[in-house]
């Protein structure tokens, strides 16, 4: 499974769903927008917003873990 998550080091979203991913020993990469400003247009050109975090699971995009908490740990621990 595929996992890529953009992020800033001041969201408690993005902070939250690493923590879930790191207790559930799931590999991700990350994209911080704040220390590389070009993933912010990345993630622009990919979903036409801007918004972290901004999840891909196997190129499903989700935004924002809290509010799809439930779907994203049911794809990621079944």
């Amino acid at each position: 499974m595929n996992v890529e998550v953009y992020t800033t080091p001041t969201c408690e979203d993005c902070r939250n769903f690493k923590k879930f991913l790191n207790e559930n020993q799931i590999a991700y990469t990350e994209f911080s927008i704040a220390d590389h400003p070009d993933h912010a247009d990345e993630l622009f050109n990919r979903t036409g917003k801007r918004l972290v975090p901004t999840i891909f699971i196997d190129n499903e995009v989700f935004f924002g873990f809290v509010f799809n908490r439930e779907v994203i740990e049911k794809k990621l621990l079944s």
